[in-house]
């Protein structure tokens, strides 16, 4: 029962540092970098840190491709425009 609460406490340790670390990324992403960097002890806290700051980043990757994939399907379009059929 104590390995049970204790994953439990663990978890939410590892959630409340994910959700900050998603925050400071994106609203001090030079401060994110900092905090990255900085020797640790691997807690759950900091991974968790670590892993949102990499899912905000990851996240601003997937919405400028889905912006290029628009841009692209755009142009397509155009070139097809005043060409007879």
């Amino acid at each position: 029962m104590e390995e049970q609460e204790k994953t439990t406490e663990q978890d939410k340790l590892f959630i409340k540092g994910f959700n900050n670390g998603y925050l400071i990324a994106e609203h001090e992403p030079e401060l994110a970098a900092q905090l990255v960097k900085v020797p640790n002890d691997h807690s759950d806290y900091f991974e968790g840190i670590v892993l949102g700051k990499q899912e905000f980043e990851m996240e601003k990757v997937r919405e400028r491709l889905k912006g290029m994939s628009r841009n692209d399907a755009s142009k397509d379009i155009d070139k097809n425009k005043g060409r007879e059929r």
